[in-house]
């Protein structure tokens, strides 16, 4: 069984031909106010330069883009894991699934995969999140796994004429052993 598979999706390094989600996520504001803000037009010629960019870096790469699939490899959305610390171990993850794959369960299972990976193969201890007060399935999707809010920054984001909060999740290694029983992660330290 292949890591970075799951029940429904697998997660996979971005390719070139992979540039085509990329501008798809950027022409969509909803994608992009989710994500961080709304932004200037992509050149999907920037886009391919972006992913060929992202897909040399290999393994190396302390941030990389992940293609989220599901199992008859459409591209269903995008993660972007990052070890923020890696003294501390430290991680986070941001993440992004296509209007049309929402609600299937894809962005849990894949946000399981990543924990499991940063929890159990690199040795992190701890997991934080932002989201922003308006991206109610993402908050949903941190309560549902099981992150604790740790508090909330006022006013960071602003979109729509108005400002909003951004909530601040953590997950330790002590409650991602908890967590993991509950959503039938495979452990494999203990």
């Amino acid at each position: 069984m292949n890591f970075w598979e799951g029940k429904n999706i697998r997660l996979r390094a971005i390719e070139e031909d992979d540039a085509d989600l990329f501008f798809e996520a950027l022409q969509n504001m909803e994608i992009q106010k989710n994500e961080s803000d709304i932004r200037m037009p992509m050149s999907h010629k920037a886009s391919v330069d972006f992913a060929i960019e992202q897909s040399l870096k290999g393994n190396g790469n302390n941030s990389p883009f992940l293609i989220i699939e599901d199992k008859n490899k459409n591209k269903v959305g995008m993660a972007t894991p990052s070890l923020d610390d890696n003294r501390v171990g430290v991680f986070s993850c941001g993440m992004f699934i296509l209007p049309e794959y929402q609600g299937k369960g894809y962005a849990k299972e894949a946000l399981l995969l990543i924990l499991k990976f940063f929890f159990e193969e690199l040795r992190c201890q701890k997991f934080n999140a932002s989201v922003y007060s308006y991206n109610n399935a993402s908050n949903k999707l941190c309560e549902k796994i099981g992150l604790v809010v740790e508090g909330k920054r006022r006013n960071m984001v602003y979109t729509n004429g108005e400002f909003y909060d951004e909530v601040l999740y953590g997950l330790t290694l002590d409650e991602y052993f908890n967590i993991s029983n509950e959503h039938n992660v495979r452990l494999m330290y203990l």
